[in-house]
């Protein structure tokens, strides 16, 4: 996307829209992957493993799918599992045991969702051949990500040197996971595939452009910020991660009743796309090491730039994360999530997020994701050009995961048809929304 149109959308994106609410939550009988990924999401608040979750979550119900189409050559993971048995058996099973590993807190309401969805399919041989791919799935899916270092603790020191970060106030936390920087991409070929280049020099005329930018809009008290562009700071500070955007994804499918196979590739692209955005922002953070403004704004004063006045007490609107400032990780995710969404769906269409008991709404995938981009902003934790960096970032990672088509395509109608005489499935093509049991390879 270019300056011109990102300018144009961010005129847009803070203007709130009266469009209906939120679609309702998907039921156990429905489309499989819709509803584990809502199960995965339950309304928690974002935390650091989020990211890491969500793309193995849907790696899983991905390849599960597939399998159970008779497409293994398909999977992410290559050829797991044998052709064929319940869709509903083997997504649930390959879900049920990627999230009791990641989150094993919440194993009692991961083995209701399990319970509940099994006891939708007949005993017989496509039950027992799903849950046995989704099994080995989920088994594959772990051994394949072992040593990805996404978890991994890395050494960080914080140098104490003009424009590099430091621990921001209020509670000068130590810097968060900066082994993200160099853990293993899931599309991407390296960390450092789409890293940013340089920021503005702290004695730049750029450099103090952004400076009195947010030290106007950012300030917590005595801001210029309007109101709405105080609730959208707050909003996006509670938004954060691939949820909003899973979420968004979830309605818009059950919207425009997508199938389950269109479904999988689809949340798949969403979940590495973020996943990756992640991972590339952390290598761009942590390789140019920049402040952030609650810093540079209480040593305006001594930065060599005769353009910033320095406030000694300045405090933004909402907290700072502890990481480096250039670029914005809210930018990356929103640019991936924005791309990989409008390619699936288009781009237009009105709906609504809920965060911290606020509902915002917006008249398409760009416009929430230039609403999310300019909240840090207003918020007072990112300057502009760390936004501008992290956004296109985003967007060239969520292309290059379109562009790579890891996931597989989903058929032509005249593929599909062949699909459905191969496999004996009487009215699929009567409905695009399909939920496992009509997906059955044996049923």
């Amino acid at each position: 996307m270019t300056g011109l149109v990102y300018g144009r959308l961010a005129l847009v994106a803070s203007t709130m829209l009266a469009v209906a609410a939120p679609a309702s939550a998907v039921s156990t009988d429905g489309d499989p992957v819709l509803y584990w990924n809502q199960t995965f999401l339950g309304g928690l608040p974002y935390n650091p493993g989020q990211q890491r979750a969500a793309a193995m979550l849907n790696i899983a119900l991905h390849d599960a799918v597939n399998v159970s189409l008779g497409r293994p050559n398909y999977g992410f993971l290559g050829s797991i599992g044998s052709a064929g048995g319940d869709v509903r058996a083997a997504t649930s099973v390959a879900a049920h045991a990627v999230l009791v590993q990641l989150q094993p807190s919440r194993t009692a309401e991961f083995n209701t969702a399990l319970s509940a969805s099994l006891a939708l399919v007949p005993d017989g041989p496509a039950k027992a051949k799903g849950m046995a791919n989704g099994a080995a799935i989920a088994t594959a899916l772990f051994a394949n990500r072992a040593d990805d270092g996404q978890t991994t603790v890395v050494p960080y020191t914080p140098s104490g040197l003009p424009g590099r970060w430091a621990p921001t106030p209020p509670a000068f936390q130590p810097a968060v996971q900066p082994g993200l920087a160099v853990a293993t991409p899931w599309v991407m070929n390296s960390p450092d595939q789409f890293r940013a280049g340089p920021p503005p020099a702290i004695d730049s005329k750029a450099y103090a452009t952004a400076y009195n930018e947010v030290k106007t809009l950012g300030i917590n008290v005595g801001s210029t910020r309007t109101p709405d562009q105080t609730e959208s700071a707050q909003f996006w500070a509670g938004a954060q991660g691939p949820g909003p955007w899973i979420k968004a994804a979830i309605d818009r499918a059950e919207a425009t009743g997508t199938s389950t196979l269109e479904n999988a590739t689809t949340f798949a692209r969403l979940a590495t796309g973020v996943g990756d955005a992640v991972i590339a922002i952390w290598d761009t953070k942590y390789h140019y090491d920049y402040w952030r403004p609650v810093t540079g704004i209480r040593a305006g004063e001594t930065d060599g730039n005769g353009a910033t006045d320095g406030v000694d007490n300045w405090l933004p609107l909402i907290f700072t994360p502890p990481h480096p400032s250039y670029g914005s990780a809210h930018a990356a995710v929103s640019g991936a999530a924005y791309t990989i969404l409008a390619d699936a769906f288009g781009d237009s269409g009105n709906f609504c997020l809920t965060s911290l008991g606020v509902t915002r709404c917006w008249g398409s995938f760009s416009a929430a994701a230039i609403d999310s981009v300019n909240s840090r902003v207003w918020g007072g934790v990112h300057w502009r050009f760390d936004n501008d960096a992290g956004f296109a970032m985003g967007q060239s990672v969520g292309a290059w995961n379109v562009r790579a088509d890891v996931f597989g395509a989903v058929p032509e109608p005249a593929s599909w048809a062949l699909m459905i005489l191969g496999f004996g499935v009487v009215g699929l093509a009567a409905r695009r929304r399909q939920t496992a049991a009509t997906l059955s390879a044996e049923r």
